[in-house]
């Protein structure tokens, strides 16, 4: 790496708290969120209603656990078709918002609308400045944000985290890659910021430039999100060498409006929460009960400084496995999701008695330096469901090494998962490139 992260910490003063202080916060502030969502949220106080629960019930954490209602996207989706156009989540008149966003979308659903207030906007800057400052971010540092800056809320908080620490930023939203990647180059930047799909698109495109951003780039620090490909390992590898750079792995929702969690400097593949802002769980997904630190579960999380838009005891369906904080040897309090967003339950298919995931479609994929790009389907064929594997070879590549690839390829899913796909050599630039979530696996069966 061409630096060593450096380590400090945003806000000690919440950041070294001992535990049981932190515990009391967050019962404060939890408190305060389900009376003012009681208060001032339609959705929420008939949810309320409709479990026999009111506000001055919920005494303690594990009390709020055990009574209040777990609510899913499902409900979410329900509430704005049945109260268009915003729901009846909305806790300040909508003109009384400052920002206006939607979720990416999942296959088949409209976006969730969400709005910020000017309160919401400035807690959703400072977490983002938190979590980068931690990473290792710094005043000095040069920013490009490689984003297209439309209502999906991607890295609109990170651009204001990052000028909170006094970064100098370069929003590069309507230019290309080929444009970007000069501008690396003569402005001295040292912190790209884009999904971890688009770091290794980037990387492509300076190769065929001519370029060698580990050599020539003074980046030494990637922060992505948006997916979960800064915790492939594979994925990670290829990012992080091509760049000779530290790649940081960040989340958040459009429902929560900031920075839930993100990586350590002291401790890859860790992502402290920041849990002065946000509680979280983590639950058996089919029981809806607590799992204990280093097993894996749904998490569901509550945000606890959210003004426009309340979020409580909200299930994402992503797959994570919480660790201690003690875990992590950099000293802050709050607890880690060990390797970041695991996948999605919703994400999850079954091929013929064998669990698969997007993840592991990509960890297997990218460990091949030989693949440019590619995409995955599931399908029935001749009564059978199978994997298929469309992928491109580089362009520095003959077509003739296709076929041994492709036999390397089936024997790694076939040792690594148990199962082997059909593979197909794509023409090159045929298949999708992509700036912001990727979508290279789909379900392309009627049943499942």
């Amino acid at each position: 790496m061409k630096v060593e992260l450096p380590h400090g910490y945003w806000n000690p003063r919440i950041e070294l708290l001992p535990r049981s202080d932190l515990k009391e916060l967050q019962l404060k502030r939890l408190r305060h969120t389900i009376r003012y969502a009681w208060e001032n949220s339609p959705f929420y106080r008939n949810l309320m209603k409709r479990h026999g629960l009111f506000p001055e019930e919920i005494r303690t954490l594990d009390n709020f656990f055990k009574r209040f209602p777990i609510t899913r996207r499902d409900d979410l989706d329900k509430d704005q078709l049945d109260n268009p156009p915003y729901g009846t989540r909305l806790a300040i008149p909508p003109e009384s918002a400052l920002r206006y966003h939607t979720t990416s979308g999942t296959t088949g659903k409209p976006p969730v609308k969400a709005f910020d207030s000017e309160r919401d906007w400035i807690w959703g800057g400072d977490a983002w400045a938190s979590s980068l400052y931690n990473f290792g971010v710094r005043a000095d540092d040069v920013v490009m944000i490689a984003f297209g800056y439309g209502s999906f809320i991607g890295f609109w908080g990170a651009h204001y985290g990052f000028e909170k620490i006094g970064c100098r930023v370069l929003p590069t939203g309507g230019m290309d890659t080929k444009k970007r990647i000069p501008m690396i180059l003569e402005l001295g930047v040292t912190t790209l910021c884009c999904t971890p799909s688009y770091a290794i698109r980037m990387l492509h495109v300076a190769k065929e430039e001519g370029v060698n951003l580990a050599r020539e780039s003074k980046v030494d620090k990637i922060v992505v999100a948006g997916e979960p490909g800064a915790s492939i390992p594979s994925t990670k590898k290829v990012i992080e060498s091509g760049f000779d750079a530290h790649l940081g792995d960040f989340m958040g929702t459009t429902e929560t409006a900031g920075m839930m969690a993100s990586m350590c400097s002291k401790l890859p593949g860790g992502l402290h929460i920041n849990e002065d802002r946000y509680l979280t769980e983590v639950v058996d997904p089919d029981t809806l009960k607590p799992v204990g630190y280093g097993d894996r579960g749904m998490m569901v999380v509550t945000a606890l400084v959210k003004e426009a838009m309340p979020l409580i005891r909200y299930a994402t369906n992503d797959i994570v496995i919480l660790d201690p904080n003690d875990t992590c040897p950099c000293g802050r309090v709050f607890d880690l999701f060990r390797g970041g967003i695991l996948g999605r339950y919703d994400d999850m298919v079954k091929v013929r008695g064998v669990q698969l995931t997007p993840q592991m479609v990509e960890e297997i994929m990218r460990g091949f330096s030989e693949v440019d790009e590619f995409f995955s389907t599931v399908e029935e064929r001749d009564g059978l469901d199978s994997l298929i594997i469309k992928f491109e070879l580089r362009k520095d590549l003959e077509p003739s090494t296709g076929e041994d690839i492709s036999l390397q390829i089936k024997e790694q899913f076939k040792t690594k998962i148990g199962l082997t796909p059909e593979i197909e050599v794509a023409p090159r630039d045929s298949l999708p490139r992509f700036e912001l979530k990727s979508r290279r696996f789909k379900d392309l069966r009627t049943r499942h």
